[in-house]
């Protein structure tokens, strides 16, 4: 007889034992469910490029997409409902999850009540998103690091409960040679909770010191069935993990503190300049010099973004709040004309922000004395100077000015 899963037309012994079948055509349901997972995340970035290849059916695009994001943001159910409306999203709990996993510029707090949520839909998407995370043999204490830092856990206790039962799931379908089942996974992480809070949140502790690894494992053992005991062994490195590092939650800054901007903003100028780095590039000949990079600049929201290229304005390399911030023509510059600069009024550097390296979602602050551009021509650092002038709403003096 010929089985499906089996090889390519190879015949197996008619006598194999029914559950080994099952177990195979458990594992072939998961392998195609991951499958349509990877194929949803890239629908979703395909509908990106596609749009990328008209630069006026770009923007507006992106500017659509900013609106959405702000949306969900405001109101995570609303958000969805409008991107599915507006042709953004298509109406699939697959790409929803994609969406909510994938997209920058989303509150983690919006997820996290989204992903809460008790009807059907959401908890496809729940399910979805779990599933896109890969917990492949990563200690569990990792693992449950790794996935709460893509969302923040909201206060409802029953969200709270839909969700880590969604990580249980997904660790025990990954990792199901270390725990006796799921069940058994959604005790420990809720354990690795409570242990985290026990050790590090004084305040939070019912009464007397932090939690000893013995009282943990006699927690552990009031509801976990003899039999089904995680080994000692990784009972006493869970207990270690957070007694030597703090399980820390996202806060809400950490991915949402970038501004967006949607097609209800005002922009006042956008166009290319030269973005002066702050390292010096070494000459072959000694010395060094400055080095300069063209960059698509943005003024909205009273703030400059500045992008890798016009094609890219919804992952921002930085964003200057043009707050307490002076403006002025730079004429001295011997390897650009036409150079501008913003600097601080009040303290020593320009507050401004840019992605962490390596770090997804999380934003950082700048460390510029001074932010040094230059224009394409005269008039038109004189449109770049007045543009930013009306948005910082800070006149400066006439004789700092020329």
């Amino acid at each position: 007889m010929t089985l499906n899963g089996f090889g390519n037309g190879t015949v197996v012994d008619s006598h194999i034992p029914m559950d080994v079948i099952r177990r195979r055509k458990e594992q072939l349901k998961k392998e195609i469910q991951e499958i349509r997972e990877k194929i949803a995340q890239c629908e979703i970035e395909m509908s990106m490029i596609q749009s990328h290849s008209n630069d006026d059916r770009r923007h507006s695009n992106v500017k659509q997409w900013s609106a959405g994001k702000k949306h969900f943001n405001d109101n995570p159910k609303e958000g969805i409902r409008w991107l599915i409306e507006n042709g953004l999203l298509q109406n699939t709990s697959e790409h929803t999850a994609a969406f909510l996993f994938n997209e920058t510029g989303l509150s983690k707090r919006a997820i996290g009540d989204y992903l809460g949520e008790k009807d059907d839909f959401h908890i496809e998407v729940l399910k979805h998103f779990a599933h896109m995370h890969d917990f492949f043999s990563m200690d569990i204490v990792d693992a449950l690091r790794r996935y709460l830092f893509t969302f923040i856990l909201p206060g409802e206790a029953q969200k709270i409960d839909r969700i880590m039962e969604a990580f249980a799931q997904r660790y025990y379908e990954c990792n199901p040679h270390i725990y006796a089942s799921a069940e058994v996974c959604y005790i420990v992480s809720f354990a690795i909770i409570m242990l985290n809070t026990s050790l590090h949140n004084k305040s939070a502790r019912l009464g007397g010191g932090p939690l000893t690894y013995e009282k943990f494992v006699n927690s552990l053992n009031e509801t976990v069935a003899r039999n089904q005991m995680p080994d000692q062994t990784i009972v006493k490195n869970i207990y270690d993990n957070i007694k030597n590092n703090e399980l820390k939650f996202p806060d809400e800054d950490v991915n949402s503190t970038m501004p967006v901007f949607g097609s209800d903003s005002t922009v006042l100028k956008e166009g290319w300049l030269w973005k002066q780095d702050g390292y010096r590039m070494k000459l072959s000949l000694g010395g060094r010099v400055k080095n300069w990079k063209r960059r698509w600049f943005v003024i909205t929201d009273g703030c400059l973004f500045y992008f890798e290229s016009n094609l890219e304005v919804d992952s921002p390399r930085g964003v200057i709040p043009l707050v307490d911030v002076g403006i002025r023509e730079i004429d001295d510059d011997r390897t650009k004309q036409f150079c501008l600069e913003l600097f601080p009024l009040t303290g020593d550097k320009v507050k401004a922000s840019k992605p962490a390296p390596g770090e997804i979602g999380k934003w950082i602050d700048g460390h510029h004395t001074v932010y040094r551009m230059s224009a394409l021509s005269e008039d038109d650092r004189k449109d770049w100077i007045r543009a930013l002038r009306i948005a910082s709403q800070n006149q400066l003096p006439k004789q700092r000015l020329s």
